[in-house]
């Protein structure tokens, strides 16, 4: 039994029984074997000729530490970040790899970059919103614009919703939230369309040409088939469908519908693409204009 603390020589060559003893009154109350039995796992290097080994090489290890008592998820939270911390400053001090790990740990770690990867989701589906609709739309630039900046108006103010509801951002949310956007372009990509292709003089009579030919349709072909759909899921007894699933998507539809039939005419009216004058064609008629009025021709055969 060593008395004072052991010098280097001293701690190989009794670091292998110290891992193996069990702690007893009668030889060792400090046997490691309870607490860091599995904590080291190191090679012997022989020595000269195959004698006793005179080094070790470590491969892996692990050190104990406590936090205080942790209450709630941002008791969890903190306490995962202090951990990171301390393990990133060892890691520079020692030039090993350091890592935290605790059971709970698994399930908080995805909520310290979780703001982030919700602005990279939603930063990635808004572009390509604007890709798809510059594309479908014939190249129309400003047309791709207003709908991205609607789809945007959009999910900025389902976030407030959240925020006013107390629905906190997480995995499951931030799927919602991504899907929103998705959703979001039904309610405006038609009414685009429209106004972009009508053959009118004024942005106002465009607006009120496209919201009289595709407003009643994506009232009842897109908002009241989503509303029927979730209204089922008002009466569900679990938490996650009631919140994440019932509000969530109850707010974006209701959203998507005020921001479609409301806000996009007004939007289209002051900021709307300017007016196709190419001839349009389709199902085997031409369409042309005849002193500024669109007329339709016979059939081409």
């Amino acid at each position: 039994m060593i008395a004072t603390e052991p010098n280097p020589e001293e701690f190989e060559a009794y670091l292998e029984w110290y891992l193996k003893d069990n702690p007893t009154v009668d030889y060792c109350t400090k046997g490691g074997h309870a607490a860091y039995g599995n904590a080291l796992n190191y090679t012997n290097v022989p020595g000269p000729n195959n004698t006793k080994a005179s080094s070790a090489t470590i491969h892996t290890s692990y050190i104990m530490s406590y936090h205080t008592t942790c209450r709630n998820s941002s008791d969890f939270i903190e306490a995962y970040k202090q951990a990171r911390n301390l393990t990133n400053m060892i890691s520079e001090i020692s030039g090993a790899n350091v890592y935290p790990y605790s059971v709970f740990y698994v399930y908080y770690e995805m909520y310290v970059d979780m703001i982030n990867q919700v602005a990279i989701n939603l930063s990635v589906c808004v572009v390509a919103v604007f890709v798809v609709s510059f594309v479908l739309l014939n190249f129309n630039f400003m047309a791709a614009v207003i709908i991205t900046t609607t789809v945007l108006m959009i999910t900025v103010n389902m976030l407030g919703m959240m925020y006013l509801l107390d629905i906190n951002i997480n995995p499951v949310s931030l799927v919602n939230l991504v899907m929103s956007v998705g959703i979001s372009v039904e309610f405006c990509s038609h009414i685009t369309r429209s106004f972009s292709h009508s053959r009118l003089p004024g942005r106002v009579d465009r607006a009120k040409e496209a919201l009289a030919k595709t407003g009643s349709s994506v009232l009842s072909g897109i908002f009241m088939t989503k509303i029927i759909g979730i209204s089922v899921l008002a009466f569900a007894k679990s938490q996650i469908f009631e919140i994440y699933y019932f509000k969530m998507y109850v707010c974006i539809v209701a959203l998507g519908m005020l921001h479609g039939l409301i806000f996009l005419p007004v939007f289209l009216t002051f900021f709307g693409p300017a007016r196709n004058t190419k001839p349009l064609k389709k199902s085997g008629y031409s369409r042309i204009e005849t002193n500024g009025e669109p007329s339709e021709k016979s059939p081409l055969i």
